[in-house]
């Protein structure tokens, strides 16, 4: 009955997605398709170059521009959306909100697609809960793409435009120059629209810019960073002979500090919480608890040497007992005892060296009260019960 329920449930939100990506898909068809045939697209050869040919296409309107490079990016939207993709959800919202302002309040003859936005664009945030997948691949496509319409349509306006700025923009280099000063925000001012269809078509480039291109990049920047930390992490993985810590007392800290002075390899294990207590550039993997798993992340089973040094008694024996299923006793290993009421219980789990700081301490403070001799090897003797640990 439950199976049914979910199965029932699963074809419900397939079945709106469809339903709104074939919406998108007409609405784009909508605006592109009309403007196309109202104007004379003339393909021959008689104009001299690129910039003449596409000022003799006979753009009348200047909210043409925009409306028909949100259309086109609308129908490639229609599979991000069907797909049930977060990001093509946000990038359709904006494209139809800025399609109902142009429709509906600038180019009211537009109504009827004006009026078809508003209403998906109320289905959209209406049903926002099932576009829940976050793909990488997906979420690039629909950057990318919306990237590539922005800076489309900002060099083709700049070119159809070029003789309302000041100086002209006549070439594809200066009309790429001006899209990208404008989507960046930065606005050296070296060229300067001056007729108002220029300024409103600059206003447009520079909202645009701060919406989509700002969140492409972010996102192409994120996933550039993720790129990095997956290849770091497939570094650590790979590490052999290295010393682990697990825990991140001032007792760990230390520790991890003597074996960098010696330039040993050092992976740390510890809790998220904890991660600020090393440095940044430290190879710290975090976890929420403890385990096998997570043992085996920090590539313990080729690790030279195990120290737990964790604050509590109970996380340092769950630690040791994960550690020794999966490598036994293959490997050599340290355990700080916190609480001395446990030092006789975490003997049985039969670390090769079990420290008392606190036994340690006592010891060192009588010696020095009754002015008895304190040197290496004296707190050797009181530390080591065997001597098996390698420099």
């Amino acid at each position: 009955m439950k199976k049914n329920a979910i199965y029932k449930y699963i074809q419900n939100m397939t079945m709106i997605r469809t339903t709104l990506a074939l919406l998108i898909l007409l609405d784009g068809l909508l605006i592109i398709l009309p403007i196309l045939a109202s104007y004379n697209i003339n393909l021959s050869p008689q104009h001299h170059n690129f910039v003449d040919w596409l000022q003799s296409l006979g753009f009348i309107k200047l909210l043409d521009i925009p409306r028909f490079a949100i259309g086109v990016v609308l129908i490639i939207l229609a599979l991000p959306i069907y797909l049930g993709i977060r990001i093509g959800w946000v990038f359709s919202c904006f494209m139809l909100f800025v399609l109902v302002l142009i429709n509906l309040l600038l180019a009211r003859e537009n109504v009827l697609t004006g009026t078809l936005s508003l209403l998906i664009l109320i289905a959209l945030i209406a049903n926002w809960k099932i576009f829940h997948r976050h793909s990488l691949s997906g979420a690039g496509f629909v950057a990318f793409v919306s990237l590539i319409a922005l800076l489309g349509y900002s060099v083709f306006g700049s070119l159809y435009l070029g003789d309302q700025f000041q100086p002209h923009i006549t070439d594809i280099s200066s009309a790429f120059y001006f899209a990208l000063v404008c989507m960046t925000t930065v606005g050296f001012g070296d060229i300067v629209p001056i007729s108002v269809e220029a300024r409103l078509f600059t206003i447009s480039i520079v909202i645009l810019g701060i919406t989509i291109f700002t969140t492409s990049i972010v996102y192409f920047l994120g996933v550039f960073a993720k790129s990095t930390q997956e290849i770091v992490k497939k570094r650590l993985f790979r590490m052999k002979d290295h010393y682990v810590i697990v825990g991140a007392s001032p007792l760990a800290l230390n520790t991890y500090h003597g074996l960098k002075k010696r330039d040993l390899d050092v992976m740390v294990l510890c809790k998220e919480e904890h991660k600020n207590n090393y440095p940044d550039n430290a190879p710290v993997i975090t976890t929420s608890q403890i385990n096998k798993k997570s043992l085996n992340q920090v590539n313990l089973a080729d690790a030279k040497a195990l120290f737990i040094l964790g604050d509590l008694d109970a996380e340092n024996t769950i630690a040791m007992l994960a550690a020794k299923e999966i490598v036994g006793a293959n490997i050599k290993s340290v355990m700080v005892v916190n609480d001395d009421n446990n030092y006789e219980n975490l003997k049985l789990l039969h670390a090769d060296l079990l420290i008392s700081l606190s036994s340690l301490g006592s010891e060192v403070l009588i010696k020095m009260i009754f002015g008895e001799s304190i040197n290496s090897q004296i707190i050797e003797n009181i530390i080591f019960s065997n001597n098996i640990l390698d420099s």
